[in-house]
């Protein structure tokens, strides 16, 4: 038995789709019975040389594809919202399954086009939209069946985490380091999409998706890119024996949802701080597991590609663990996952009086420090606090200038934390 396919985009993504429905197909039709067949190709530009050889498939008619009844699933690689997403409507609309990497466009309108595929008894399927090779979401569906999971977060981002690799372990700066990584074709002409965290922000927002059962406005979560660390930071962290990645988190509390994309600061023996170049990694939390890391690639051709033939197995063997199809509209609320902070002041003077006033602050907020360091009118330091960030934020801010503050994914701090009264190395 053969199955039509559609395959929306012929660039990275769509390109190793290709290459592993046509060199696979073998295989798939022995383990599902099915042979996957790429009917149509959609494309701009029909003369453009390629890396594979399509001939007879390409069109530039989406109408070929959409409207052709024999092509029973459609594979979209486009990317971006418009006409992705009128595609993947009139598809769904008229019942044909649809495979999807695009991100952007599941965070955006999932809900939506979760809603038609169902009144239309077709799948949507998105696995490669997060974590690029990682089957995330497949184990997401299988641990909600036997647990509670109220944490997920990770390294979602590939060219924000080469770019960090490349500024904490060959000491490169950020300009040096992004240009390398355009250079190897991981980051656009224009990056913002990385390393502002857009990207990012959208594979949280399907990840809380499916974890939480909760549709999130991507404009309502907390985002900050990697653009403005400095080499400065960056002493100070590799000094104290820490890494920073660009961090996506959720995390469920009784009244709501505490999430952002961020840079955070995590501990030299936290598996994290090994995730380097354009791999991924995604933590889960849960109540009778405890905690997951799934580690993968999280770019490129045949990575993302995998994920979408996963997708299409799953299609082609009829199998779907039901959602819960019940989506809360839980409020995005202002919160952390941490107690522990980096954070570099301006005291204004050069002297000890401007860190003296900041080192009485810190002891009246009850606030623990592990590492710090005063330099030129500069402190620098990793604190424990007692007290929520925002509060103590709103307050230090009226007696210094805050430069920069992170999180800390420490899992257990030291006990033997600095006291205020050992502050004479300091100053």
């Amino acid at each position: 038995m053969k199955i039509k396919i559609g395959l929306l985009g012929l660039g990275t993504v769509g390109t190793g789709v290709y290459k592993l429905i046509t060199s696979r197909g073998g295989h798939i039709r022995e383990s599902t019975g099915v042979y996957p067949e790429i009917k149509k190709i959609l494309v701009k530009n029909l003369n453009k040389p390629r890396k594979v050889k399509v001939e007879g498939l390409l069109t530039q008619n989406a109408e070929e594809i959409l409207k052709d009844k024999e092509i029973k699933i459609i594979i979209e690689a486009i990317g971006g919202i418009s006409p992705a997403y009128e595609y993947v409507k009139e598809a769904l609309s008229s019942g044909k399954h649809v495979i999807t990497a695009n991100k952007e466009l599941i965070a955006k309108h999932g809900e939506e086009l979760n809603e038609i595929a169902e009144k239309n008894k077709a799948f949507l399927k998105c696995e490669a939209s997060v974590g690029g090779a990682i089957p995330i979401l497949h184990q997401i569906d299988r641990l909600k069946i036997t647990d509670e999971i109220d944490f997920v977060g990770g390294i979602i981002n590939g060219t924000t985490n080469y770019i960090l690799t490349k500024m904490t372990t060959e000491g490169r700066s950020y300009k040096e380091a992004l240009k390398e990584a355009q250079q190897l074709g991981y980051a656009e002409a224009n990056p913002d999409y990385d390393v502002k965290g857009f990207d990012a922000l959208y594979k949280l927002a399907i990840l809380m998706r499916k974890v939480f059962n909760i549709n999130v406005p991507v404009n309502s979560i907390t985002r900050k890119g990697i653009d403005e660390i400095t080499t400065q930071d960056l002493n100070y962290i590799n000094k104290w024996g820490y890494k920073i990645k660009l961090f996506a988190w959720g995390k469920k509390v009784k009244d709501g949802i505490f999430a952002g994309v961020e840079p955070v600061l995590v501990e030299e023996n936290n598996i994290l701080s090994r995730i380097n170049d354009v791999n991924n990694a995604i933590i889960l939390r849960g109540d009778s597991f405890g905690e997951y890391v799934f580690v993968g690639k999280g770019a490129g051709e045949l990575p993302t590609g995998d994920a979408v033939v996963a997708d299409l197995i799953d299609i082609l063997l009829n199998y779907n663990i039901k959602d819960n199809k019940r989506i809360n509209f839980l409020p995005i609320r202002q919160g952390s996952f941490t107690d522990t902070f980096y954070i570099r002041l301006e005291t204004h003077k050069e002297n000890i009086l401007g860190l003296k006033k900041v080192l009485k602050f810190l002891k009246e907020q009850k606030v623990s420090i592990v590492e710090s360091s005063y330099e030129n009118g500069t402190f620098t330091a990793i604190v424990k606090m007692k007290k929520s960030v925002e509060t103590f934020t709103e307050k230090l801010e009226k007696i210094t200038e805050i430069k920069t503050i992170f999180k800390v994914l420490q899992e257990d701090i030291t006990e033997e934390v600095s006291k205020f009264e050992d502050f004479v190395e300091v100053i």
